[in-house]
């Protein structure tokens, strides 16, 4: 499972624990030092897909250190994207889709989540992802929750008076198709 700009979310555990063999990539090293730290996991270093990287010792986890628009690294079944799409600005969001797709299989299963809100009110990282831009770029997904987020959002948010920051999940149709087998 591929993890964009994964910087060092408890995530990671829970999808290693799940079964997922899990492939990070984070820019910041100081990101990926302290998630091993705070983990307490040991870990090997080694170099994937043209970066450098630390392999959890015992877990199938990975976190690759470097610009995620140089990693070549291998393809992926799956992608869980929590946090990766809403810190790209507009413009650099095809971009982002293009490599994350030339990172993933062509049938992967997909999670995304996004923000809306007005993006007038308030400016970036995170951003707002309007639906429609996400359906642009991923035909295959549907949104399966969506929530009021705003007291758990940057406190610039609120001092910027919105009191509206909708959080949705969209997953590949198939995996709900699969999940609806179960």
């Amino acid at each position: 499972m591929l993890v964009p700009l994964c910087g060092k979310t408890p995530d990671l555990i829970w999808l290693a624990e799940q079964g997922c063999e899990v492939v990070g990539v984070e820019l910041s090293p100081l990101a990926a030092d302290a998630f091993f730290e705070e983990q307490r996991l040991p870990f090997d270093r080694d170099v994937l897909g043209g970066l450098p990287c630390y392999r959890a010792k015992g877990r199938p986890l990975t976190i690759c250190i470097g610009d995620y628009f140089d990693w070549r690294g291998p393809v992926c079944n799956a992608l869980y994207d929590r946090g990766a799409l809403v810190a790209m600005p507009a413009d650099r969001r095809p971009a982002y889709v293009r490599q994350t797709d030339s990172l993933l299989a062509r049938d992967a299963l997909k999670l995304v989540i996004t923000l809306e809100y007005d993006q007038q009110a308030v400016s970036g990282p995170p951003y707002s992802v309007p639906a429609a831009e996400l359906r642009s770029f991923w035909p295959d997904l549907e949104a399966v929750s969506t929530h009021n987020d705003i007291d758990n959002s940057p406190p610039k948010f609120r001092d910027a008076g919105l009191t509206e920051l909708a959080e949705t999940a969209w997953l590949t149709r198939d995996w709900i198709r699969a999940e609806d087998r179960n």
